[in-house]
């Protein structure tokens, strides 16, 4: 059975470029481009696809061949080590180094330069998806050590979603950072566990079931699990919109459960509408970015932060917020080119090295 996945990774690779263009609006646009116009409001949509770049993520867990529980917890160490050197060059550099960052990034969390300590390290401390699939890994490690099976694990993505609310806040007294990781109603973590992992929980369970079953058979599954999903979010959204939905970041079940049901579906429409069919350019730089995807999430992350020094926060308009997307875009790839180059330069110079030696 091929182990790839051509819409999965289509999905992944289409989610690198919105996530650029996302954060470019989020940085860089004015809040009235962002929250009172249509371009806004269509860029916000986009960056709902969140949970399908969780799913993918699932999914290429269970499909990967490093299932020994130890290579998924030294997988899960490296992403949290990243997470962390990432704060490190998208806030320190530029505030305490280069001295570029706008005052106005610093007053939006309701704080003046000079930064003491303790503010440093509620960046440097800053929760993102790379913390998030760091945690990830290491609960996936603990499951293959237990030898969970499919259905226990999909319990335990509802049972996750579900208690989302329960627990939200939650402290455990000796580790409260920890305790953010898991259970954050705070800015300092913007993906908490509960309940993002029930995406990649549930895309998990559908890379077992594509194990099991076939190509056509998962994205049946994605239909008709997307939809149900996507019915109840709906529903529950109708009684309780703002306590289920009214935090992007920190979602509850009936968020959680329309966002995967709605992306779900999105799969099951990408694969209809083109399957195995697409080819040419677009498709290859789709591809290329999935394959990379944690490289350019860094690479993107950390552009944006340090052209600030040069934009501004919060001051572009329409046009040159459409300008800068491109220029990120264009930036991120041609810099992880370089990356790449150098490292495959890197590797040469030391394989000489050990046969002259």
């Amino acid at each position: 059975m091929n182990q790839r996945l051509k819409t999965i990774d289509l999905a992944r690779g289409a989610s690198v470029f919105i996530m650029i263009i996302v954060h470019t609006l989020w940085m860089f646009a004015t809040p009235d481009l962002q929250g009172s116009s249509l371009f806004g409001t269509v860029i916000h949509i986009l960056g709902k696809g969140t949970a399908s770049f969780l799913v993918a993520m699932g999914i290429s867990m269970a499909l990967s061949r490093r299932q020994a529980p130890w290579l998924l917890a030294k997988r899960g160490a490296q992403l949290l080590l990243l997470g962390y050197v990432m704060n490190a060059a998208k806030f320190w550099l530029p505030i305490e180094v280069f001295n570029t960052m706008p005052e106005s990034f610093i007053n939006a969390y309701g704080w003046q330069s000079p930064l003491n300590s303790e503010q440093l390290k509620f960046m440097l401390l800053t929760g993102d998806i790379l913390q998030l699939a760091g945690v990830s890994l290491l609960l996936f490690a603990v499951l293959n050590i237990a030898r969970w099976k499919t259905h226990w694990i999909a319990t335990l993505a509802v049972a996750f979603a579900l208690s989302s609310e329960f627990v939200r806040g939650s402290q455990f007294p000796l580790l409260p950072y920890v305790s953010d990781l898991f259970f954050a109603n705070n800015y300092q973590v913007y993906f908490p566990v509960f309940p993002w992992i029930s995406a990649i929980l549930t895309g998990y369970v559908l890379g077992r079931i594509y194990q099991q079953k076939d190509e056509q058979y998962l994205y049946k599954v994605c239909a008709w699990l997307g939809g149900a999903l996507l019915i109840v979010g709906a529903a529950w959204l109708t009684v309780d919109f703002k306590g289920q939905f009214g935090n992007f970041f920190h979602l509850n079940g009936g968020g959680i459960s329309y966002l995967i049901g709605l992306n779900l579906c999105a799969l099951a429409l990408l694969q209809y509408l083109f399957g195995n069919k697409s080819s040419g350019p677009i498709t290859r730089a789709l591809l290329y970015a999935s394959k990379h995807v944690t490289a350019l999430y860094v690479i993107q992350w950390v552009l944006i932060c340090w052209l600030m020094g040069v934009f501004g926060y919060h001051t572009l308009t329409l046009w040159p917020t459409l300008y800068l997307m491109v220029l990120v875009s264009l930036l991120t790839f041609a810099v992880h080119k370089l990356y790449l180059q150098s490292k495959r330069t890197t590797i040469s110079v030391m394989q000489k090295t050990k046969r002259t030696a």
